[in-house]
């Protein structure tokens, strides 16, 4: 019974304690800066996306609207993964601003809402009431 008492008294030090909060402490330092630096990363590839996709569209991106609306966690492929939706505002003729989002999964684009652009057909305005 002393044999046992002795080898659990020899094992614990106290600056060990001391280390493994030091430890603990470095690790989240370090997965805070990770995730910052993945979520700057995440931001640029949803300002590459929407520059894409407004190219596409005819329509220009508002570059400092870009923001992050949501983020959730999701699968892709079997693995679960951040899914962020950004917002940002887009200009259909240089006078007026519309919203629109992205969704990124990792960094790759999985789903966009853009307002239609000049491709689209308009809808004419009525000139005059017709009563009935």
């Amino acid at each position: 019974m002393r044999a046992a008492i002795g080898l659990v008294s020899r094992c614990v030090h106290p600056h060990t304690v001391t280390m493994i909060g030091t430890w603990i402490s470095l690790l989240a330092i370090a997965a805070a800066a990770w995730a910052w630096m993945d979520a700057l990363e995440a931001r640029e590839y949803a300002i590459r996306h929407g520059r894409a996709l407004c190219q596409e569209a005819g329509v220009q991106l508002l570059d400092q609207t870009v923001s992050l609306k949501r983020l959730r966690i999701g699968r892709r492929d079997g693995l679960p993964t951040f899914v962020r939706r950004y917002g940002f505002e887009i200009s259909l003729d240089g006078s007026d601003r519309h919203r629109g989002h992205l969704d990124l999964s990792g960094h790759r684009l999985e789903a966009w809402s853009l307002p239609l652009g000049e491709a689209a057909p308009a809808i004419p305005k009525p000139t005059h009431l017709r009563l009935m």
